[in-house]
């Protein structure tokens, strides 16, 4: 009795296991590589506009930075693809998907790529000195 219940369950999870893994893997990879891509270019985008001595395009990169990082991914994905059909705007999952990792992405990969662009102070620098 033990071995035909295990050797269903085998059956079910090899019938059932495989398919939604492969499933997973055909749609995960793409979508992390994407989202990775424009992301980080998003970020530089972000990173520049803060760091541009242009006030409205300053302030503009300040809110972006504030609602999204303020904000919960999941949220984000649900007023993205439920909350924007109200507005007549529909968008297929993966591109859903797309659009609501690179948003929430953004923010949080510019505090990444800020650093190379920014000027140490002299006297932030001199404790590094002493160091070596």
């Amino acid at each position: 009795m033990a071995t035909d219940r295990t050797e269903r369950i085998i059956g079910i999870l090899g019938d059932s296991f495989f398919p939604i893994l492969q499933a997973g893997l055909y749609y995960t990879i793409p979508l992390t590589l994407i989202t990775f891509v424009l992301g980080l270019s998003l970020a530089l985008l972000v990173a520049l506009a803060r760091l541009s001595g242009f006030g409205p395009l300053t302030a503009l990169a300040r809110f972006y930075v504030w609602i999204f990082r303020g904000t919960p991914l999941l949220v984000q994905l649900f007023i993205l693809f439920y909350g924007f059909p109200s507005l007549g705007i529909t968008l297929d999952p993966f591109p859903a998907a797309v659009i609501g990792f690179t948003l929430n992405k953004g923010p949080i990969a510019r505090r990444l790529s800020a650093p190379p662009f920014c000027r140490f102070r002299k006297d932030k620098g001199r404790p590094l000195i002493r160091w070596g």
